[in-house]
């Protein structure tokens, strides 16, 4: 540890900085979805509410308890002499996770113990596992003697390889096993049916996935998720140019996340809880933590496949060299949207909160005190967001420090502040379309049914794959053309 810390210390003033972040980004990008799983979790809870046109989650609480300044006018709590924090459900969350940790942690005695408690871990692993090969920002090339070239890049990725995309679907390939384990272990005929209804799915499902992708590979020649970014940054984003394939990877993904309306693999209504009945506590969170992180990945590698990955614009010509040329516009615009997201978010808690003051409810004060306290709050950051906007505007015009040659093209190099602020501001593109579609997740799965597990198969195997099929088909015969016209 004592050598690490004396290279850190001689090397930090100079291009090793580069180096560094790449030991740091396996840190910080886990982190980082670990921090999107209770926001996930909230935006479940109220879009089921709002779907189901009901309440939601209103109840629960943080009191924080501050008798000294108690007299503070329309903030605090009189009653209990401190502020009732109710974030729009986050600490349901929170109650989760400590009702989780310490229940009791019961093992049935008919289990076979040592696949029971490997089982859950299995979700979780491969959930952390598939966004280390997603390209959350795009390579940053840095002057660096160390190597014969004269410089490096720093790639957004924390697995760097140029099969990305094949190592990625079998990483998530590997989630089944945890849940065969599970079922199997379990012992139970009820596991045991979801376990196999989880499998068969999966194959179904994994089949059509597959092909659907295919026919990007066909487009972009590549199977490295930065390469497949670059084209879409370069030409067109991947949507336009396949349709279907997008449609049918989109409906891959429900199934292979079990979620509505393909979640037959924990059918309550005839399964009880289906592969996860006979776990409780933290096993069981553990299950619910992967397909949350597999709504997260699913998510992300739709934004990567279709949506252009971090690029801004389904426009051609939009690479990062553009990105950072115009990094002041980019960064105007990207503030801009926050800001006005933050203040329409104000703007609606104010409108609720002057709807509560005509009520005759017994909580009104309190409630009037903490929606204050969101539309301050919420207001604020708007308003700052908006001021960094027109700083961003008026003020951020970069300009290269140097020029590089990596055999086909110049390419100007740019300072470290400039370069870490291109790659937050790519991580905040990509993060906001992840978002977006996990929304998109959350609506399918309250708005329709749960399907039959004939219809399942009959959608995956006589509709899906057919179609993937002719898409291939078509794709291959235009891809040949243009290539035999150019």
């Amino acid at each position: 540890m004592g050598h690490l810390l004396n290279w850190l210390a001689s090397t930090w003033p100079c291009q090793h900085p580069y180096q560094i972040v790449a030991l740091l980004l396996p840190i910080v990008i886990p982190l980082a979805i670990f921090q999107i799983l209770p926001l996930l979790v909230m935006i479940e809870r109220r879009g089921a509410a709002f779907i189901q046109d009901r309440v939601g989650p209103n109840r629960a609480a943080l009191h924080i308890g501050l008798k000294s300044i108690k007299s503070v006018s329309g903030i605090f709590d009189g009653r209990s002499g401190g502020v009732r924090i109710r974030a729009f459900g986050i600490p349901y969350t929170m109650t989760d996770l400590i009702k989780l940790v310490f229940k009791e942690n019961f093992v049935p005695p008919f289990v076979f113990k040592s696949f029971f408690w490997l089982a859950p871990a299995i979700p979780v692993m491969t959930g952390l596992l598939t966004p280390a090969l997603i390209p959350w920002f795009g390579p940053i090339p840095y002057a660096d003697t160390s190597y014969a070239s004269g410089f490096g890049w720093l790639h957004g990725t924390i697995i760097t390889s140029s099969m990305g995309l094949l190592l990625l679907f079998a990483f998530s390939s590997l989630t089944v096993y945890g849940i065969v384990f599970g079922s199997w272990s379990s012992n139970s005929k009820y596991s045991l049916l979801g376990g196999m209804r989880a499998s068969a799915m999966m194959i179904s499902y994994e089949v059509s996935m597959g092909l659907s992708v295919l026919g990007m590979l066909l487009i972009v020649g590549s199977f490295s998720l930065t390469d497949i970014v670059a084209w879409q940054e370069r030409n067109t984003w991947g949507v336009v140019v396949q349709p279907i394939g997008f449609l049918l990877f989109l409906v891959s993904m429900f199934a292979e996340c079990n979620r509505n309306p393909f979640d037959v693999a924990e059918g309550e209504s005839e399964l009880i809880a289906g592969f996860h009945t006979e776990f409780a506590g933290m096993k069981f969170m553990m299950f619910m933590t992967g397909e949350y992180l597999h709504v997260i990945a699913a998510s992300a590698l739709i934004t990567v496949l279709y949506f252009g990955g971090y690029s801004p614009l389904p426009f051609g010509n939009m690479d990062t060299l553009f990105f950072k040329e115009y990094l002041g516009a980019f960064a105007a615009v990207i503030l801009a949207v926050l800001s006005v997201l933050f203040l329409s978010a104000s703007a609606l808690v104010n409108g609720r909160r002057r709807h509560y003051a005509t009520l005759e409810a017994t909580d009104r004060e309190m409630r009037m005190k903490e929606y204050g306290i969101y539309t301050a709050a919420f207001g604020g950051l708007g308003v700052v967001l908006a001021l960094l906007a027109v700083a961003s505007a008026v003020f951020l015009y970069p300009h290269p420090i140097g020029m590089m040659n990596d055999g086909l093209r110049d390419i100007p190099l740019y300072s470290g502040p400039i370069n870490f602020l291109t790659a937050l501001l790519q991580s905040l593109i990509i993060l906001g379309k992840t978002l977006f579609f996990a929304c998109i997740f959350v609506w399918v799965r309250w708005t329709l049914p749960r399907f039959r597990y004939d219809q399942i198969m009959a959608l995956g195997w006589k509709v899906m794959l057919n179609i993937a099929l002719v898409n291939l088909l078509l794709t291959a015969i235009v891809v040949k053309l243009i290539k035999s016209l150019s």
